[in-house]
């Protein structure tokens, strides 16, 4: 699959001074300058294939917001060459580019037509993009004379309205309200799911875990890592223990409040804005298979295989060891996990892997057909299949996904569809009342020894 996005060496240089007067003194002082050069981005490769979703991690001031502004055009690099197929549309910070004298309506009006669409399919389009946005009769009122919230929401509600092939969201959903972020949340993954190429900025951690197929990490304007979300969660964990600022507050040195606050939040992100959703596709459908390639210090960083589009996930239901639905069940209770297959090739043989995820993405089980010693057997093109996973959740009270993964054994080992969150349980505290106090309620049986029971062996 060839990409949708290529770029070859890219850096972004700006010239920064200390002050504009000694700008302006420079301008009479030939030859002298108190300016010095700052790259902002310096000599990144990427390669972004379609139906992509691409989380961009970094502190502030890493290059994240430069890099999305000159894949999506906004900024010309200074080196390198960027290069971008297919519509591309871009949300930046809390309404960057509309005209603060235009109305709502005449903005996205003039957003469309600068991306190529006509007016008449502007119009069509209109009542759409002003029911997502929900900001009433301000729809016709100066964008001067809008919230944060009411800029941010009214430019996510053209950017997914306008059939994009690339989507390109730096922060978009950081203003807006509780009930518009899952209303938002909702739509990316629908444009995931349909094959459209997402690319966002976002400092909420399990936001990238759970949304992205794949993740950068940006550290002072360069490349660092580059691959599956978990692992460059983790170099990010690791870079932000292993920071200046870190260091000095280990040392009893006090970073600056906006700092600590940064810290806190990349950390400790609301987990609701960034919910399980059932039945979310990993790329597992046909022709959904995606993947990025980035340098890490500069080197080559290989390719991250993604599922074949064989067979698809439909989807999974939870039931109680009584066969009723379930939803939620008590800590140390059972559960059935009942997984529903379609082929789309005949399969001499396949297996099934069950994952269970906490609400931090945290692996706390997993199993598969074949480790249970169970044969999904050969399978037609077009045929259907149902499996059971029956097992016990001694597991402390939370919110779990539940996440599914075809194989073929052939070719060393093929993904065919791979499907995450494909179906949420709740586990509440066990019936008896006890607390469970770490993450499993491992059965244990206390015994204390008198003296004599006690004795080493002669």
């Amino acid at each position: 699959m060839s990409s949708v996005i290529s770029l070859k060496g890219v850096g972004k240089r700006y010239r920064i001074s200390s002050s504009r007067s000694a700008w302006i003194k420079d301008l009479f002082r030939p030859g002298k300058t108190s300016t010095h050069e700052f790259w902002a981005v310096e000599d990144v490769d990427l390669e972004i294939e379609a139906g992509a979703t691409l989380g961009v991690l970094g502190r502030n001031g890493a290059g994240k917001s430069t890099l999305l502004k000159m894949i999506s055009g906004v900024s010309r690099p200074t080196a390198g060459e960027v290069r971008v197929d297919g519509r591309l549309a871009a949300i930046f910070s809390t309404g960057a580019g509309f005209n603060p004298e235009f109305t709502g309506r005449d903005n996205v009006m003039l957003n469309g037509l600068i991306l190529g669409i006509s007016r008449d399919e502007m119009l069509a389009r209109m009542d759409d993009i002003e029911a997502f946005a929900d900001i009433g009769e301000f729809m016709d009122q100066p964008i001067k004379t809008y919230s944060s919230g009411m800029k941010s929401r009214l430019g996510f509600a053209v950017a997914v309205n306008v059939e994009a092939d690339i989507l390109v969201l730096d922060e978009a959903l950081s203003a807006g309200d509780a009930a518009f972020k899952k209303k938002a949340l909702q739509r990316m993954y629908d444009l995931r799911d349909s094959g459209t190429t997402v690319l966002f900025v976002s400092h909420s951690i399990g936001m990238v875990k759970r949304f992205c197929t794949e993740a950068i990490l940006l550290h002072k304007g360069h490349l660092v890592s580059s691959g599956e979300p978990a692992e460059v969660v983790d170099r990010y964990r690791e870079l932000l223990d292993n920071s200046e600022d870190a260091k000095k507050a280990k040392a009893g040195t006090q970073a600056s409040e906006q700092e600590r606050q940064l810290d806190y939040a990349i950390d400790h992100e609301d987990e609701e804005d960034t919910p399980f959703r059932d039945g979310a596709n990993g790329n597992g459908s046909p022709g959904g298979g995606s993947r990025v390639r980035g340098n890490r210090n500069g080197n080559p960083n290989g390719t991250i295989r993604q599922p074949s589009g064989e067979a698809m996930v439909l989807g999974a239901e939870l039931m109680d060891w009584n066969g009723g639905s379930a939803r939620a069940v008590a800590s140390g209770s059972g559960i059935t996990a009942r997984v529903h297959l379609q082929y789309l090739r005949d399969e001499e043989e396949s297996t099934l892997n069950l994952t269970l995820r906490d609400g931090d993405g945290l692996k706390v089980f997993a199993t598969s057909t074949a480790d249970e010693g169970a044969r999904i057997g050969p399978r037609s093109r077009g045929e259907r299949a149902s499996v059971d996973f029956a097992f016990a959740v001694p597991l402390r009270p939370g919110r779990y996904a539940v996440d599914a993964a075809v194989h073929a054994p052939r070719d060393g080992g093929t993904c065919l569809s791979r499907a995450e969150a494909v179906a949420t349980l709740e586990v509440v505290p066990p019936e008896d009342g006890r607390r469970v106090r770490g993450l499993v309620d491992l059965p244990t049986e206390v015994r204390v020894l008198e003296a004599a029971e006690n004795q080493p062996p002669a």
